[in-house]
């Protein structure tokens, strides 16, 4: 195609949104999503407990294949989901890698040395992220979940320090963040106080009351990130999660509005 003045168009900014939420475990990553529109979860990991959600199959998807298989069905059949959860991202990795390795004939992804066993896995990583982006062009909220785990980051700025980080490899996690319009870490909320006396004095202590917090700005301790005008971070209770986030996200604010006024 031929590029000119003829050819220029104006951007959607009403596309559903992307997100990726991950953090620590037991948190209520899974009851989030579940509270986003007509959610539909394809699990790799028995993230969803008893809650009352509509997935693909009883048990969790087992091959690289299922998970392209209810991508499509989502993306070829007729439904009336609106939210598309993949539950989660560091399961679905060592069925990524199993992939990889069944046709490359390799024993295992370290096999061929020098990393080249996941730069090869990255078109798998970027056939599901795309079959996912498809989904949104039909209108589809994406959520990923995936867990957290703290590693020592290696800042050229400052001294190392430990972050929390997404529990994937670093390419696959460098590849979810550039797909994803928000990366929120959900944590509690902590404070740190130091023993003013006794045998433990000046010992730091954490304490804090259980409320969920979702961070939405990065900061050292942890990865985030917004392309919307998002607060930095988003206290949260359950049954009320989505509802707290969802007037800063396209679509789902201007719902969100309408169903105020009503």
């Amino acid at each position: 195609m031929a590029i000119s003045l003829d050819t220029l168009v104006r951007k959607r900014a009403d596309k559903p949104p992307r997100l990726l939420i991950y953090g620590v475990p037991k948190i209520g990553k899974t009851s989030f999503a579940a509270e986003f529109p007509a959610p539909i979860f394809i699990q790799t990991e028995e993230g969803a407990g008893d809650l009352d959600v509509t997935t693909f199959s009883e048990q969790p998807l087992g091959s690289f294949d299922e998970v392209c298989q209810a991508i499509e069905a989502l993306y070829t059949g007729e439904h009336g989901f609106e939210t598309v959860v993949l539950d989660s991202l560091d399961w679905l990795e060592p069925l990524v890698w199993r992939e990889t390795c069944a046709q490359n004939k390799w024993a295992s992804i370290e096999a061929p040395g020098y990393g080249r066993g996941y730069v090869e896995a990255d078109k798998h990583w970027r056939f599901v992220l795309d079959g996912l982006n498809a989904l949104r062009e039909r209108g589809m909220s994406v959520v990923l979940i995936a867990h957290s785990m703290v590693k020592t980051h290696q800042d050229p700025t400052t001294e190392a320090y430990d972050r929390y980080e997404i529990k994937l490899h670093k390419r696959a996690s460098a590849m979810v963040v550039e797909t994803v319009d928000v990366i929120g870490f959900l944590n509690y909320s902590v404070a740190a106080a130091k023993e003013e006396q006794g045998a433990n004095k000046g010992r730091v202590r954490g304490t804090g009351s259980g409320q969920r917090v979702l961070f939405l700005d990065e900061r050292p301790a942890f990865i985030a990130g917004s392309r919307f005008e998002t607060p930095s971070q988003l206290p949260l209770h359950r049954g009320q999660m989505f509802g707290a986030l969802a007037p800063y996200l396209p679509v789902h604010r201007d719902r969100t509005a309408v169903e105020t006024a009503q």
